[in-house]
């Protein structure tokens, strides 16, 4: 169905034709409770419901959502749902979607995580012993997307997993807990240093604090003392007694650029930002002249 109208002005003559197909098809397609529709505009964000005639008002006063492409919550159905796939959908998804994956987080990032073998180990591995429908990785899929869709908590899909591993028969793959599904589906992360700090936060143990064992500062201990069980006495130095975890700027760049379309957004304050020396977005006051410049370079690095 043509969406193209959504994006056009409001008081065009292609804006209104396509909001009377729009409300046409709702009439015809969307459940109503008590006559009343979910409004997608931009203020009821698909979460107010509102008769067809204060729907087709907001629509000219507020303007529809235009990243709604897919009218899900009028009656549009998907192409692929995500429900009862089996090893088909996983063998398609590795083929369509791996690459893209692999260009996004970077190669080395990628082959440095064994992404691609634990992913093709577990579209592989049948869900039980004879199992020919589904894998550990399109049943964890499956699950992932009923969980999403039904806005099921943590411990709730915790508790259905516990369930559903002592319904299948023995040495059954599936993963018992929602940490151990995520940890098949999400097994790429971002890169994270771990540097000692001291428990008061006085300084990071780096550059020329790096070799110290006390706080220059407060003088407290860098680590934790071990203690001796049988004679009470403090051993040697123990684990640290803070640490910080650091997210390399490079690395974060990297990923938030590695989209082309997010890269343009987040871009849009330096290249296409209307300039004309008044306050019309933060970018304009004065404080954010270095974060300016800041991107201007990282520009001028992503050209060349």
């Amino acid at each position: 169905m043509d969406q193209s109208w959504m994006n056009a002005h409001r008081i065009s003559d292609e804006y209104e034709k396509g909001v009377s197909v729009f409300l046409q098809y709702v009439k015809e397609n969307a459940k109503s409770v008590n006559g009343t529709y979910f409004c997608p505009c931009v203020r009821c964000l698909n979460q107010i419901r509102q008769d067809l005639g204060n729907l087709h008002d907001h629509l000219f006063m507020f303007g529809i959502m235009r990243t709604y492409n897919v009218w899900t919550w009028h009656g549009e159905v998907l192409d692929q749902p995500m429900t009862s796939r089996g090893t088909n959908y996983v063998e398609e998804w590795m083929s369509d979607h791996l690459e893209d994956m692999i260009r996004d987080v970077g190669e080395d990032n990628f082959r440095r995580a064994n992404l691609y073998d634990s992913l093709i180990n577990d579209s592989e591995q049948p869900l039980y012993p004879g199992c020919t429908n589904f894998t550990r990785l399109s049943a964890t899929l499956n699950l992932f997307s009923l969980k999403a869709s039904n806005e099921w908590t943590d411990k709730s899909f915790t508790e259905l997993l516990e369930l559903l591993k002592e319904m299948l028969p023995e040495n059954n793959t599936l993963p018992f807990r929602n940490y151990e599904a995520k940890k098949v589906l999400c097994p790429m992360g971002l890169e994270y240093q771990k540097i000692h700090a001291c428990p008061n936060d006085c300084v990071l143990y780096i550059k020329e604090f790096a070799s110290l064992k006390y706080c220059p500062t407060c003088g407290l201990s860098r680590f934790k003392k071990k203690s001796d069980k049988n004679t009470g006495e403090e051993g040697n130095d123990g684990a640290p007694g803070k640490v910080m975890c650091y997210l390399p700027i490079i690395p974060r760049f990297k990923r938030m650029f590695s989209v082309k379309e997010d890269a343009k957004n987040l871009k849009w304050h330096v290249l296409r930002r209307k300039c004309d020396n008044l306050l019309r977005h933060p970018a304009d006051s004065p404080q954010w002249k270095k974060i300016d410049e800041t991107f201007q370079n990282l520009v001028q690095i992503q050209e060349t």
